[in-house]
This record gives structure tokens, C-alpha cells and sequence, in this order.
């Protein structure tokens, strides 16, 4: 483990900008995973914890349609000419072109040959974020360094696939290095387009390190969460529920809504750890029962709970008359009922969708599973930008379904977050 003061002198040369004399955190030794960061004092509710800069940031580049966007201001430019016309093989504005960010970026990229300098490659525009951490000072360097980074077999990957688009991309050990180990801190604990975690934290469209967040742990109900300032970029981190002072900060890497077997899946393939907090070593959930679904037994109408064993297909226990069923047998019933919601959904026809949720999903899985809140969120979203064709169903429904999923956040323990004050929003309209 990287020693806690070093990372903290490190952090605080990187916000030395923000001059928070009075810091309400610090970097000590965590029961989670080595490092975390922890209050300082007490803090309420809806305060703010931190505020970082990122120290690498650029366009995420995942669609074709996004790439005329200023790789330095991230503005939309006009369809045609908005590359570089100095030959770097990145979109800039002609604002943003005088500018030393853009100048640094273009030098270097100029220096390496772009095969096709005029042509706009989401392989290039994605890694100038990378790239970005050659012209680093060393403190800055050493940050990165500083961080986790999950060394698999694939993050070399890009960089890889990014020499084979110039002519003279370099060979030197120790840059090729520190830009693998960025990719991997990148993965680990950056951001890249975060459009899919709306339901716990703000959307984020670009690609991003920053690094007081990347020491944050994980919490499958985290007490703290994130928002972005529209101008700056800056992250802000507030406590979303009162915290007394020496509390480890938790944020959460997956979305609220998903059931322990997907959770420990995903933690364990995507960031190489096992989750040991009170939600996944409860198989209720704290009483919430997202993952749960019907006693198989007809004569039962208990709820069965997935064992916790991290396994992708554990055993299924029934609350209620105490029978132990495969996980083959136990989904079933949670399988048909979404294979119904989404033959509704891409079928278009959102009143067939509410009229499904109120009648009929009932029967095959409780109305706390969440594949049943993800279907109420999807209803949410679309009422809240038209009626579409339920006009007279839509009555109270978006207000229910709000107010449904507001109480599973209550069971869980949820303080704050984006989710809950979009929720709270749609209920009232």
C-alpha cells in the first residue's frame, strides 16, 4: 500500500489552487481496501466534503457524432473543418487553438505523425486524456502513480491500438509505461462518459481522473455523493447523510438498484474486488429485497433471498418456509417477467408497460425487485417528457412510482443523492 501521507502531500499540492485552509478530510488507513479518505469533523447532511480538480481530462469520444466537439472546451463545432489545421488530428476551435493547452497537445501529436491528420479518429481524440500525462509535472506524475490501478491483461490495449495511427508514435519504455499505467488508473477509478449511473450520481460526458475521488471506497450505500460544476468541471462531494467526525467517505462504483449476484459480478470482474459491506452480507438487502423473488413452493407466499456467497449462481433461500432451491429454479420467474417488460418497452407502447406493472408483474416477481424499479424509472423518464399514448393512466402514476422507489432508497439506508432529488422533483409535478 502507497504510504497515506505521501498521497495526501500529493493531493494537496494538486488542490493548492482550491486554498481550502480547513480541509474536511484526510487521507488515513482504511478497513475497506488500504487508503480511504475520512471526515475531519462532523458534517451534515447536504454538506460539502470536497471539492477536486481533474488532473486529466479530455472528450470521451465513444460515438461517431461527438467528435466534432473542441478537445480543449468540449463546445459542438460545425460538421466540417473543426480539425486542427496545423495537423495534430484533433478537433479544437479557433479560440481554444491559441491557447497552451492545445498548443502542448498539438506538439506533441504533431511530433508522432498522424497518419490521417485531417480525419477525425475517436482512438486519437481518446487519447489525448492519456496523453496528456507526458506533459505532467513530476508531483502530478507521481499522483498518478500514487493511485490504484488494476494491471490486467487488456490495459495496454489502447495505447496499442493508438501507435498503429502514426508514423513515428514513440518507443521509449518510460513513456509507453506511464501512459499504460494512466490507462489503468483510468479504468480503475476514472470517469468516461458516466451517462449510465444516473441513478445515484450526476451524468458525465467526458473523460476524466480525479484523483482526492479515486481514493474514495466503495459502499454499496455510500454516504456521500457527486455533482459536477458546469464551468469549471470541478467535482463536488457532499455527505448525503449526517456523518460524526472520523468516518471513512464511501461512494458507490455500481448503481443503486442492482441486486447483490449482479453486484458482486461486477465489482469483482470490472474493479477486482469482493464488496463486504452490511448490504452485501445481508441477503435482504437491509429489508429492501431488490434481489428478491416467490417462494417456489405454491403453497408458500414467502419471499426467497439469494444466498451470499459471491457465486454467480447461488442457492435460494425462503424466508418464509425455510426451502433451499437452485438459482436455476428461482429465476425463472424473474426472467419471464422481464422478457414481458421489454418485449412493452421496445414495442413503444408505454400504456401496455404501466398496465403491465399495476396488474400483472405482481404475479411473477415482488414489486421490489429490481427489475421492476428499473421498469418504473424507464416509465418515469419517458412521462416526464411527454403523456405519449396514456394520457388518463399517467394520472398519479408517475407520482406512485416515485414515491415507490423513495421508499426502497428509505429501507436501504439511501441519504441524499441525484436520484432521490429527481425523484422527489418528478413526484411533485
Amino acid at each position: 500500500m502507497i504510504c497515506p501521507k505521501r498521497t495526501a502531500e500529493l493531493l494537496e499540492l494538486h488542490l493548492e489552487s482550491l486554498k481550502d485552509k480547513d480541509p474536511a478530510w484526510e487521507i488515513a488507513v482504511s478497513k475497506i481496501a488500504g487508503r480511504g479518505v475520512f471526515t475531519t469533523r462532523k458534517l451534515k447532511r447536504g454538506d460539502i466534503i470536497f471539492r477536486d480538480i481533474p488532473i486529466l481530462i479530455g472528450l470521451a469520444a465513444r460515438q461517431e457524432d461527438t467528435l466534432n466537439s473542441c478537445s480543449i472546451c468540449f463546445k459542438v463545432l460545425p460538421d466540417t473543418k473543426f480539425m486542427c489545421r496545423q495537423g495534430c488530428a484533433l478537433p479544437v476551435c479557433s479560440v481554444c487553438a491559441k491557447k497552451k493547452q492545445h498548443k502542448d497537445d498539438c506538439a506533441l501529436l504533431k511530433s508522432w505523425e498522424p497518419i490521417e491528420p485531417d480525419v477525425a479518429n475517436s482512438v486519437i481524440i481518446r487519447l489525448i486524456c492519456v496523453a496528456r500525462a507526458i506533459n505532467l509535472s513530476k508531483e502530478q506524475r507521481d499522483l498518478i502513480y500514487c493511485l490504484q490501478a488494476n494491471l490486467d491483461n487488456n490495459h495496454r490495449t489502447e495505447v496499442r491500438n493508438a501507435a498503429k495511427c502514426f508514423n513515428k508514435f514513440p518507443t521509449d519504455k518510460k513513456l509507453i509505461e506511464l501512459m499504460n499505467r494512466t490507462v489503468a488508473v483510468l479504468r480503475t477509478n476514472g470517469f468516461d462518459e458516466t451517462a449510465d449511473r444516473t441513478n445515484d450520481n450526476q451524468e458525465f460526458f467526458y473523460r476524466a481522473l480525479f484523483p482526492l475521488f479515486a481514493v474514495v471506497n466503495h459502499d454499496c450505500v455510500p454516504n456521500s455523493y457527486y455533482t459536477f460544476e458546469e464551468k469549471t468541471n470541478y467535482m463536488v462531494l457532499r455527505a448525503s447523510v449526517d456523518l460524526p467526525e472520523g468516518t471513512e467517505i464511501t461512494t458507490t462504483y455500481t448503481k443503486l438498484f442492482t441486486g447483490n449476484i449482479a453486484r458482486h459480478l461486477f465489482l469483482k470482474m470490472k474493479k477486482n474486488f469482493t464488496c463486504k459491506c452490511s448490504r452485501c452480507s445481508d441477503p435482504t438487502e437491509k429489508g429492501a429485497f431488490i434481489s428478491a423473488v416467490y417462494c417456489r413452493d405454491t403453497n408458500c407466499s414467502g419471499l426467497a433471498v439469494p444466498e451470499v456467497t459471491g457465486l454467480p449462481h447461488p442457492n435460494w433461500n425462503c424466508l418464509e418456509c425455510k426451502q433451499k432451491s437452485t438459482h436455476a429454479q428461482m429465476i425463472k420467474g424473474q426472467d419471464f417477467a422481464s422478457g414481458a417488460i421489454n418485449a412493452k418497452i421496445n414495442s413503444h407502447s408505454l400504456k401496455s408497460l404501466i398496465v403491465y406493472l399495476n396488474e400483472k408483474s405482481d404475479s411473477f416477481i415482488p414489486n421490489s425487485n429490481y427489475v421492476i424499479i428499473d421498469a418504473k424509472l424507464q416509465v418515469i423518464a419517458r412521462l416526464s417528457k411527454s403523456m405519449e399514448d396514456c394520457a388518463e393512466e399517467s394520472a398519479g402514476v408517475k407520482a406512485k412510482y416515485c414515491q415507490d422507489i423513495l421508499d426502497i432508497m428509505d429501507k436501504l439506508g439511501l441519504g441524499d443523492c441525484v436520484m432521490r432529488k429527481y425523484l422527489e422533483i418528478e413526484k411533485a409535478k
